[in-house]
Parts: structure tokens; sequence; C-alpha cells
């Protein structure tokens, strides 16, 4: 019997590597992995141009590799992390029955040309989950505590130990934290605060609120959750209802002494309201892993403040991100080797 060939397109963030030192969990389907690397730039401004320029025009304004065109003609399985899936790709492999992405997002598939051939693409949601909720925790922990700041000044040759949010330096028992978005994420979040005896609150308005309070949280709407909560950590999904979502007015709601953290997308908040706020010190600080511009520029008025702590948009990044993402998605590969129905597809097909 002849194997079936799956595809990997490789890049900086799911490497070569990575997909070899994984290929054997394919084995028993009889498939033969192959790697082809696709060039999103060499450095972190050229690979943020390349995801934004698929996020604002689509995958077809990104130029195809030769390489990518030729070896995608005779496999039946593509599997990509960030590199574009545009029309010309999927119309070259003329074998393509299914697309992979390794992300939870799959802007960078042209998922309309994937549906005229009845392909079906499939995403890897979670993959990064678990680390974005831990990194989350030490977040809160690490800006209400001074742990970075504090590292600073003594890596610097100093000894601080007071800093401006020093009255309201507490620990995490006894606190509210409200969880915008209760997602996998955010319920990993509330499952990982909840041995720190706070109290749970979440804006989730499309889940059932029986499934919330199982998850020992209590819902609410926004407005009460910003007054009331002593941290906020936003874990919603971008989208035109939830771009900007948090603005001028609704941190003009949040305490003077709470903190803000966001680790999932840097359109979720209006960065130019949450520095002024920052600035003015109308909330106790921030904590933030995404940014409007990646990598932040070295004027960003961010850098100049005292009650923010900035990391370089690493939540979701471990050494084992290639297995977990691969482990993920092959759970419908497994059922799409078997003949059942797949549970990630993300365009419109038929007979799935």
């Amino acid at each position: 019997m002849d194997k079936i060939k799956v595809l990997f397109a490789a890049d900086f963030s799911i490497t070569k590597k990575d997909i070899l030192d994984n290929a054997y969990l394919f084995e028993k389907y009889n498939a033969q992995v192959e790697v082809v690397d696709i060039d999103l730039g060499n450095t972190e401004e050229e690979r943020a141009a390349y995801i934004l320029k698929i996020e604002k025009e689509g995958p077809g304004s990104i130029h195809t590799s030769p390489e990518l065109l030729d070896k995608v003609r005779d496999a039946e399985i593509l599997i990509t992390d960030f590199g574009a899936v545009g029309r010309d790709v999927i119309e070259a492999g003329i074998h393509l029955k299914l697309i992979g992405v390794l992300r939870s997002g799959v802007e960078n598939v042209d998922t309309q040309a994937a549906s005229e051939r009845n392909i079906p693409v499939i995403n890897a949601p979670g993959r990064v989950a678990a680390a974005v909720a831990d990194y989350t925790v030490g977040m809160m922990i690490a800006e209400a505590r001074n742990i970075c700041r504090s590292s600073l000044t003594a890596n610097g040759g100093a000894w601080k130990i007071r800093f401006s949010n020093f009255p309201y330096s507490h620990n995490l028992e006894g606190k509210t934290v409200g969880i915008i978005g209760f997602g996998a994420i955010g319920q990993m979040v509330a499952a990982r605060l909840v041995p720190f005896g706070v109290k749970l609150l979440t804006y989730e308005p499309y889940l059932p609120v029986e499934k919330i309070r199982e998850a020992g949280a209590q819902p609410v709407p926004l407005e009460e959750l910003l007054r009331v909560s002593d941290y906020v950590t936003i874990h919603a999904r971008l989208c035109r209802d939830t771009e900007k979502m948090m603005g001028r007015e609704q941190f003009a709601l949040m305490k003077p002494t709470a903190f803000f953290i966001n680790t999932a997308r840097a359109g979720l908040v209006d960065e130019v309201a949450l520095t002024e706020v920052l600035a003015e010190h109308k909330i106790g600080g921030a904590a933030l892993d995404v940014f409007a511009r990646e990598p932040i520029s070295a004027d960003d008025p961010l850098l100049k403040l005292d009650n923010v702590t900035l990391t370089p948009h690493l939540a979701g990044t471990t050494s084992n991100v290639g297995h977990n993402s691969i482990a993920v998605i092959l759970k419908d590969l497994d059922c799409y080797f078997n003949g059942k129905p797949m549970r990630n597809i993300k365009n419109k097909v038929t007979g799935w």
C-alpha cells in the first residue's frame, strides 16, 4: 500500500526539528512525513510584518515559495503553522484532501478556496492554553508583587523594597479576580486560581451559566466585573465585536488599586487609553504580553511607566510547543485516518 504523504510547512515557531522529532506519531497511519521550510523573515520585525500582512490582506498576499508549490502536488494532507496557504497552494495540491493549522486561528489559509475543493481545514484549539494560563497567573503575581521590577533594580545594583503600589501589593487570598472570556484559557486560569482562595467572576455571554458555576466562577455583567475586581484578566477571542472592548470607559470603571492583565490579543484593548490610565495612576498597574506593535518600539510610552510589567509575547511559548500543537491536531487526524467525523473543521464542506 502506498504511503499517505503528510506535508508540514515549518517556520520559526514550529521548526523542522520539532516536526521530525514527532514524525513517529504518524507511523501507525502508514503516513510519510515530509517538511518544507517557510521563510517568514529573519527578524522579529519581519515575522510580525508577515503575520500582520496575512491578517490584513489574506494569505493570497504572500509570495509562495516554489518548493512548497512543488511538494504539495502529491500531498494528501498539508499542515502549516503561520505559513500562508493561498489559493495557488490549494490549486497546486491536486491530491490534497485535508489542511491543518497548528494554531487556533486559520486566517493564514484561504478557507474559501479550500471549501470550493471540499477540503476541510482543521485547527488545533487549546494547543497553548495551559501555557498561557500558567503565564497569566505568573503575570498577575509578578506585577502585584513587583517581582520583575525588583529584579531589575537588584540587577542594577540597587536594593529597593518599596514601590508605588506598595499600599495595595497584597497576596491573592480573599481578592476578586475578574476573567473576561471563559473559554479554554479562561477556565484554566480559574482552575489555577482556586487554590489561592480568590473569588472568581467572569463575563462570558456565550457559555451556559451552569458550566461557569461548575468551574467555580460567578457570571456577571462586564460593568460589574470591572467595578469590583482586584485583578482583571482578558481572554476573549478577537473579532469585530470584541475589538478594543477595553477602552477609556471600561478602564474608568476599574478600582484605582486594580491590576489589568492581557496575555491574549492586543486588539482587545485600546492601548492608548490603557497607557493614559497607567500614566495617571488611575488603575494600580498592568501586565502585558501583547502589543499593538510588535516588537514594541523603543520610544513607546509604556516603557517609561513604573506600574506595568511587559514581556515580548511569550505566554504561549514553551520548549514543547511543537509536540503540544501536533498532539492536539492529531486527535482530528486520527479521526480522518479512521474515517470518523472530525471535530475542529473551520470551513464549509460537505460529507465530513
